[in-house]
């Protein structure tokens, strides 16, 4: 595991609950039983930001958010969702309800080229993202 992936892991604590003040009764039942049925658990990301964390094997991981909170309508086109690669790039999309935020987790393309430049990109929908980087 690289160094970052290693302060990932510190950061968001032991994967069987919450940090400390993350407390899974502040969190609606429906967000919190998508999120952790979608193999997310929450991290602290600073500052009074907050996020759904899940790693993915090729070294990359995904955020999901709600305005920098993991709670929030999950109807309500206010959800962001990223990839991010472990030493740098993103590629983020805003706007979402829910359900599409999780889509984006599984879709997204990782913001690391073949190559091995860096995506640095925000997109306005899903889609857009996916013709532009898929």
């Amino acid at each position: 595991m690289s160094d970052l992936a290693d302060d990932l892991d510190q950061w968001t604590g032991p994967h069987t609950g919450l940090l400390a003040g993350l407390r899974a009764d502040r969190v609606r039942p429906a967000v919190r039983k998508a999120m952790t049925e979608a193999g997310f658990t929450p991290m602290d990301l600073g500052d009074g930001c907050r996020a759904w964390y899940r790693r993915s094997d090729d070294g990359t991981h995904a955020l999901i958010s709600h305005n920098n909170a993991l709670d929030g309508d999950p109807t309500v086109k206010d959800w962001i969702v990223g990839q991010y690669g472990e030493r740098g790039g993103f590629v983020e999309v805003g706007g979402l309800p829910l359900f599409r935020a999780l889509e984006g987790a599984d879709t997204l393309p990782s913001p690391v080229r073949p190559d091995g430049s860096l995506v640095e990109a925000l997109y306005p929908s899903l889609q857009q993202a996916l013709d532009d980087l898929g």
